[in-house]
């Protein structure tokens, strides 16, 4: 499917439904929000617990309330916070995994602006090897941020894994990310660069748009993983006409 079928997909499975997209992405971040709160309030520890918890919650929402409306189920304005806890764990074992799968490219990338770092502080002291560090520093950098880039896009469908394969191990769930996602990495980038004008558009209401904006690159998302994995038979429950602009509330 192309960029512009998984939009349309999407928009067809939020018909009718809009609204209550908004609602549920509004009730989402005001919870997160306020949760982050209090916990920073707490020094040090506060912000390790905000993150512990924001996680597992993001999971719930994103992943398993958007499938729910991508695929006509029902869904609850909080029931993000089950969803997310339920899965607590084997959330955040996919997270590690990735971030273990994540870790050579990030380490080439720190140790490129530590280079550089050096180089131009060396530079301003005027030493010329100041210059061929920065120069190095900055290829071994680009090396790292370039080697990131498509590894990171391999294991965006890991979280969408666990919410159809709750059973499967966390270092599974992230290799079958890279498996579903081989050759397709490039579709799902373009499919994500799609909505920069939506975005734009959003910023323009000062943020408000953005209600009904994630709802609809999160159900492509979905609507993207499911024509992977050839899970298309999810029934729509309702037949009225495919909604064009995402940006207005029914």
């Amino acid at each position: 499917m192309t960029a512009s079928e998984i939009r349309q997909e999407a928009r067809k499975s939020l018909t009718g439904k809009w609204g209550k997209a908004a609602l549920a992405t509004l009730v989402f971040f005001v919870i997160d929000y306020v949760i982050s709160f209090v916990l920073n309030l707490v020094p040090a520890i506060g912000a390790i617990a905000s993150t512990v918890i924001s996680v597992p919650l993001s999971f719930g929402f994103i992943v398993v309330v958007m499938a729910k409306l991508k695929r006509g189920e029902e869904i609850s304005y909080i029931e993000f916070f089950k969803n997310g806890f339920d899965k607590f764990a084997k959330v955040w074992q996919v997270t590690l995994w990735i971030f273990v799968k994540m870790l050579a490219p990030i380490v080439v990338a720190i140790v490129g602006a530590i280079v550089m770092t050096s180089g131009v502080t060396m530079s301003v002291a005027e030493s010329s090897t100041g210059s061929v560090l920065t120069i190095l520093g900055v290829v071994v950098y680009l090396v790292g941020i370039i080697w990131a880039i498509p590894r990171a896009y391999s294991y965006k469908l890991a979280l969408y894994i666990i919410n159809d394969n709750p059973d499967m191990l966390a270092k599974e769930t992230v290799e079958k990310s890279a498996e579903i996602m081989n050759g397709h990495r490039w579709e799902f980038f373009w499919l994500q660069l799609t909505f920069i004008g939506w975005a734009f558009l959003a910023c323009l209401t000062f943020g408000i748009g953005m209600l009904w904006l994630i709802p609809y690159i999160q159900v492509s998302t979905v609507a993207f993983y499911d024509n992977l994995i050839g899970n298309n038979d999810f029934e729509i429950k309702n037949d009225e006409p495919i909604e064009e602009n995402p940006i207005q509330e029914n």
